[in-house]
């Protein structure tokens, strides 16, 4: 559909805000898209007139000679003649002489002679008289000389008959005065020669039946058999005759039995003929043979001119004969025996009889023998010219065109050759056949196909156009022949070779408009000029239009500047302005035209466009497509932004009284353009770089025109400008009277929304807020989107379906809505104002469930709840963010983190038991999908599982029952450490597990633990009670005491090492807990000097050596530990635990563990323990936990 101006041009281009402005062109490829495209209708499918056509059906059988061509006159007895001057001297002398008399010897030779010579001046006379029809011929447009040459004529023919009479007269006079006379026999003879020739046949055969019977043995009586069998012959057809030609048969045999006769060959040939007219072909044929074998003897008897003429018609004759009778596959060799060297010309005289004839089939057969015979013969063209034809009369199309392309081959090779003039005539009798047989087989198949509608017979007709037209390009009728060839071509679909087609002939018509004719003036077109012209269009139309289907068409910036016109589409411009020149007032004209220019709009050539289309609205204001071509004409200067020939160009169209008249829909197009072309030359100075004077001229303009569609936009303009120009509260003010004026416009929403953004950059974060707020809720109402139902944080149960996504609407986007919403939450939050921020996340929550950040924004109530000490609603919204977000197990863990601490916070111990146990059930059947930021929790659960197992053990003490014998009483005691060294062990390895965690807090404690259960051990031996015997006993008691301390000094080093390695894990990983300050309190006591504060140097005393080994109780026998030898090298002790995330490999030095390295900051926090220098202790040996 058309783009129309009133509404694409101000949607497109000139009522873009600023700042997506229509100083940023349209694609050219998304304008092109909506133009109206123009159709030429209908096309008129033409088909050649038969006239165009010639004729190649065959003459038919000619009607059967009566009689052969060679007359009998040849062969008659002739006398030799003089000349007419001298005759008639001779004949006044005769006449004297036979006025004078003579002797009964000389008389009648006298008489004979002069008989003799008025025949021959007969015979004079006639052909003088013939020759005046010669100069009748060239006396036309003279016509007295008509009337003397006329005259003259008559007067010869009449003394040409006198001359005849007085020859028979003086012919009769002798054989009635001298019955006697030697020579009668002639005498008879020549009377009846005369009477002949004067076609007084029944008094010439009276002369030649006395001839016969008087004279049997004169040497005339031959030629007087053959008079009457001419005569039989001849008067075949007035009576009987079969009957009449056995006469002349017989005659004519009689005549040949005089074999010395100079008649001999010819009444032999005749023979032939009365069998010819018989239908004895046979018969026929074999005394054909006979004559022209005849002409080749040897004889005084028939002049040697007289005998070839004879065996060269009988030759003819022979073929003719054969054509009835014989086979066109044995010609050759049969022509070849009877005919010789002239077997060729016979067999040339058969095809043609066959051609002739409508033989089709046997004429192609001799035909193309002959050119197998010899291809390089002068006359093969035309052979294979007629081969065609025949082909054709066949109704063999297939093989007529194949065969049409042979002829063309040879044509092309004999041209080549060149050759004499003959050759050269031979070759244009050729090639006119051929022109009349391409020509009219083409026209044939041609109208066939209008009838048939057959692909296959058009496709022939059309190869037959293109072979007629590539040999005979300047036939006469080449005009009409390449025309409907083009139809052919566009009715196959070959719209290429068509439209190309098409072209000539409008070219040809352009050559004769050219030329002067005759009278000087330019000559006329042919009938199929405009045709052509138009079909040519209509051709490229098509093959533009499917070559669109794998057209690349640039994009981006490179789409925006002039495009190169592909060569379909170029060929079809071309055509256009080939009929614009050719027939610029043709019924098509303006479709043309339009046609053309839409080429043009769409790759960007934008001058040729608007030169097209401003001559259509401007020329043909009334035409349907007058408004299209203005509107294109006009957005041809939007799309270059070109806004003053814009503005120029409508007012011109607007002028044009006739055009707004024909087409009223433009007026009201016209008045936006004017005025919206007006306001882009406002923005021509805006980006000029001049924004304040620029915001003036678009103030002017909403003042101007406040009615027009682009006053608020401009007054949207005008604060983009003012804010640019520094005058930031004017602009704010310009955009409250925008929404004052015009609170329904699309650009209201932009408006509350850029100012809530300038609001926010000069730090009015309160009324930014309020205008983000209020784009969300102008957003809300425009959508169609409820308000989100008031619900509490925290209820479980099944959530409600969250509602479809409401999209854009009423110039409020739902991104910016979204945006907008968010950062009025931030702004609340950053001014203290967490209830409107609480609100603000919970309508973002509700309005947006599906977002990629609802679960951030919901996380972040919970924050809000933090900041305002809501230990419950801080509690609730994380586990409804649990129930309602979390779905990766690492996420959950850490959440549920928080929530410890928050019941650890509050003091809620059991709230923070009931979480780490939650925490580590929710563990125990994920830990392989679990991250590393969710195992603080796990590691603080286990910990905290643990406090019932150390319990238990701490509870095992060695309190030795007094009930008990004293072997009863060692063996009790070596239970008691025994089972609490297994315990001790199980801890250590539950521990370490929780160490391997890699998390440092728990970490810390869990070393701890370890270090604390070596310390109880040591502590239970310590504050064990003395036996109840032994206490009667001092000196037992106090050994007894002895030796249990010398048990607890093993595990108590190991606690020292433990406690260590604690202290210095915690230092190195920044952890301060209870754990490491408990472990920090217990090394104080252990070791003041490194943990403790600085004391008073007290010097060491000396511990008293154990003694040997005391003899007592049995008890104490049992559990002494003698001390190690004294020189023994003392073993370097391992390090008390392995660093944190190690298995079982035991390193010399605890290296410091990365996997468990947190974040230090770059500067020491107040009040933070700085770690001290000393290594931590080494790690404690399973074996050394062992009393």
């Amino acid at each position: 559909m058309a783009r129309r101006i009133c509404s694409l041009l101000l949607a497109c281009a000139l009522a873009i805000a600023p700042r997506v402005r229509a100083d940023d062109p349209r694609p050219p490829a998304a304008a092109a898209a909506t133009a109206k495209d123009a159709g030429l209708g209908k096309r008129r499918s033409l088909a050649p007139d038969a006239s165009l056509a010639g004729s190649i059906e065959a003459k038919g059988r000619a009607a059967e000679p009566a009689g052969p061509r060679l007359d009998f006159d040849t062969f008659r007895f002739a006398i030799e003649g003089q000349v007419s001057g001298k005759r008639r001297e001779e004949m006044a002398d005769l006449e004297q002489l036979i006025r004078l008399g003579g002797s009964a010897q000389e008389l009648p030779g006298w008489l004979f002679r002069l008989a003799e010579l008025h025949w021959e001046e007969a015979q004079y006379l006639f052909f003088e008289a013939n020759r005046r029809d010669d100069a009748l011929g060239q006396a036309k447009g003279d016509p007295a000389r008509v009337e003397r040459l006329r005259a003259e004529k008559k007067d010869l023919e009449e003394r040409s008959r006198g001359e005849q009479a007085q020859a028979i007269a003086r012919y009769r006079e002798i054989a009635k005065r001298f019955p006697n006379y030697p020579r009668l026999d002639e005498v008879v003879f020549f009377l009846g020669e005369n009477l002949w020739k004067q076609n007084r046949r029944k008094d010439a055969l009276e002369a030649y039946k006395v001839l016969i019977q008087r004279f049997p043995k004169s040497r005339y009586v031959p030629d007087a058999w053959m008079a009457f069998g001419e005569h039989y012959f001849d008067t075949a057809d007035k009576g009987n005759r079969k009957e009449t030609l056995k006469k002349a048969l017989e005659t004519y045999r009689r005549a040949a039995a005089y074999t010395e006769s100079s008649v001999y060959g010819y009444a032999l040939y005749k023979q032939a003929w009365v069998h010819y007219n018989l239908g004895d072909w046979t018969e026929a044929l074999d005394l054909f043979k006979a004559v022209i074998f005849f002409g080749d003897l040897p004889t005084s008897t028939v002049a040697p001119d007289k005998k070839l003429a004879l065996a060269r018609e009988a030759r003819k004759d022979y073929v003719r004969t054969y054509s009835h009778v014989g086979s066109p596959k044995a010609a050759p060799d049969d022509f070849a025996r009877v005919g010789g060297k002239d077997a060729r010309d016979m067999l040339k005289s058969l095809a043609t009889l066959y051609y002739d004839e409508g033989k089709d089939r046997d004429a192609i057969l001799v035909y193309h023998g002959l050119i197998v015979a010899d291809p390089a013969a002068l006359d093969a063209p035309g052979f294979q010219a007629r081969i065609v034809t025949c082909a054709g009369r066949m109704g063999k199309k297939d093989l007529a065109v194949q065969q049409a392309g042979v002829f063309v081959e040879m044509l092309q090779a004999a041209e080549k050759r060149g050759g004499d003039e003959a050759a050269r005539r031979s070759l244009e009798g050729a090639r006119k056949d051929a022109e009349n047989t391409l020509r009219t087989l083409a026209v044939q198949y041609h109208a066939e196909f209008k009838k048939t509608r057959e692909d296959a017979v058009a496709s022939l007709a059309a190869e037959l156009y293109r072979l007629h037209l590539g040999l005979f390009p300047d036939a006469r009728q080449a005009y009409e022949m390449r025309f409907f060839h083009a139809e052919l071509l566009y009715a196959l679909e070959k719209f290429q070779a068509a439209g190309d087609e098409y072209l000539r002939v409008a070219d040809l018509d352009a050559r004769r408009m050219e030329k002067p004719g005759e009278d000087g003036k330019p000559q006329k077109p042919g009938k199929f000029l405009l045709d052509a012209l138009e079909s040519a269009v209509q051709s490229y139309d098509v093959v533009a239009k499917r070559a669109e289907a794998t057209e690349k068409r640039p994009q981006g910036a490179e789409a925006r500047g002039r495009l190169p016109i592909p060569k379909e589409k170029q060929q079809l411009v071309d055509a256009c302005q080939r009929y614009l020149a050719l027939a610029p007032r043709g019924e098509k004209a303006v479709e043309v035209s339009y046609k053309a220019a839409n080429v043009y709009y769409r790759y960007n050539a934008f001058p040729e466009a608007q030169k097209l289309f401003a001559d259509i609205a401007d020329h043909h204001p009334r035409h349907d497509l007058a408004r299209y071509a203005a509107n294109l004409a006009l957005d041809a200067y939007n799309l270059q932004g070109d806004w003053r020939g814009m503005n120029a160009a409508a007012k011109r169209f607007w002028q044009n009284g006739e055009l707004m008249r024909a087409q009223p829909a433009l007026r009201e197009d016209l008045s936006k353009v004017i005025e919206q072309s007006g306001f882009k030359l406002i923005e021509e100075l805006e980006r000029s770089g001049r924004p304040g004077e620029a915001a003036d001229a678009y103030l002017a303009f909403a003042r101007d025109w406040p009615a027009s569609r682009l006053a608020p936009t401009a007054l949207y303009d005008a604060s983009v400008d003012l804010a640019k120009a520094g005058r930031l509260e004017r602009a704010l003010a310009v955009r409250e009277q925008l929404v004052q004026r015009y609170p329904q416009d699309p650009l209201v929403p932009k408006v509350g929304l850029a100012s809530a953004q300038d609001r926010e950059a000069v730090g009015d974060f309160d009324r930014a807020a309020e205008g983000y707020e209020r784009y969300y809720q102008g957003w809300r109402r425009a959508a169609g989107v409820a308000a989100a139902p008031a619900r509490k944080h925290g209820k479980r149960g099944a959530h409600a379906p969250p509602p479809a996504p409401a999209g854009d609407a009423a110039g409020y986007a739902e991104d910016k809505a979204r945006d907008a919403l968010y950062n009025a939450g931030v702004l609340r939050e950053g001014l203290a104002e967490y209830g409107r921020a609480e609100a603000d996340r919970t309508q973002y929550v509700e309005t947006w469930p599906a977002s990629p950040d609802a679960a951030r924004v919901f996380l972040s109530l919970a924050d809000l709840a933090g900041r305002q000490g809501a230990v419950s609603k801080e509690l609730r919204v994380l586990e409804e963010y649990q129930q309602r977000y979390v779905k990766d197990p690492t996420e959950w863990l850490a959440v549920q983190d928080r929530i410890a601490r928050l019941f650890r916070k509050a003091g809620n111990a059991a709230g923070e038991r009931r979480a780490h146990e939650q925490a580590l059930a929710y563990w125990q059947p994920r830990r392989g999908q679990v991250g590393e930021r969710g195992l603080a929790v796990v590691a603080e659960a286990q910990v905290l599982a643990l406090e019932p197992a150390f319990e238990a053990y701490d509870r095992i003490d060695f309190a030795v029952p007094a009930r008990l014998s004293p072997q009863r009483q060692v063996k009790w005691l070596k239970g008691q450490a025994e089972l609490k060294s297994a315990r001790l062990l199980e801890l250590q390895k539950r521990y370490t597990a929780v160490v391997e965690t890699k998390q440092a807090e728990p970490a810390v404690c869990a070393l701890y633990k370890i270090g604390l259960a070596y310390k109880r051990f040591a502590h239970a031996f310590q504050t064990a009670p003395v036996p109840k015997e032994l206490r009667q006993n001092k000196a037992f008691a106090e050994e007894y005491r002895a030796q249990l301390r010398q048990l607890a000094e093993a595990p108590e080093k190991k606690a020292v090492e433990a406690l260590e390695y604690a202290m210095t894990k915690s230092r190195e990983l920044g952890v301060s807990n209870a754990c490491s300050r408990a472990a920090t309190e217990i090394l104080t006591h252990y070791k003041p000097d490194l943990y403790g504060p600085p004391l008073e140097q007290v010097p060491p005393l000396a511990a008293p050596r154990a003694p040997g080994r005391a003899s007592g109780h049995g008890l104490l026998t049992a559990l002494y530990l003698p001390p190690g030898p004294e020189a023994a090298a003392p073993v370097e002790p391992g390090p008390a635990l392995p660093p944190l995330g190690a298995r079982a490999e035991p390193a010399a030095t605890p290296a410091r563990d990365p996997d468990l390295q947190l974040d230090e900051p770059e500067e020491v926090r107040p009040g933070a323990v700085a770690p001290r220098d000393p290594s931590p202790p080494p790690p404690i040996k399973d074996e050394d936990l062992l009393p």
